[in-house]
């Protein structure tokens, strides 16, 4: 390619970026404070993306799991995030994308059975899930999720 052709491609590809710096919308990233005793947030949005941290099914205290395993982990941890939807006006319908971390895969189908029960059959995030060798606080499932949230 000639310079000039690498220069016009170059000046083409700043066009989109110099359009963004332009936008109405906020000037950055939107944090939500954890209301766990660990340096992270529970939510943040960038644009009209609710990015949700990694979230496990700790007791009231947040320095331990439920008791139980999987299962009741699983519901609490579902609860968990529910409120965090809920604080930013938003539903487990708003999710689009999950990504599962579970300490034994063998308890996929447990797992897999709670899941479904949040989700509207035929409307289920893309997900992802694999099996790790270690979570936070010896929980047994951990779970991320994308929502759509449309700035104000």
């Amino acid at each position: 390619m000639t310079r000039s052709v690498i220069s016009a491609l170059v000046a083409m590809a700043l066009v989109p970026c110099a359009a963004l710096a332009q936008d109405e919308g906020p000037a950055g990233p939107i944090f939500t404070q954890s209301d766990l005793p660990y340096p992270f947030s529970n939510a943040v949005q960038v644009g009209d993306v609710l990015y949700l941290s990694g979230d496990i099914g700790v007791d009231e205290t947040g320095k331990a799991v439920v008791p139980g395993g999987v299962e009741p982990e699983t519901r609490r941890m579902f609860e968990r995030i529910g409120a965090t939807l809920a604080a930013h006006d938003l539903g487990f319908e708003d999710v689009f994308k999950c990504t599962v971390m579970l300490a034994d895969m063998s308890e996929w189908p447990a797992f897999n059975a709670i899941y479904a029960e949040h989700f509207k059959k035929g409307r289920y995030p893309a997900r992802s899930a694999m099996g790790v060798s270690g979570l936070a606080l010896g929980a047994r499932v951990e779970m991320e999720c994308w929502a759509w949230k449309p700035q104000d």
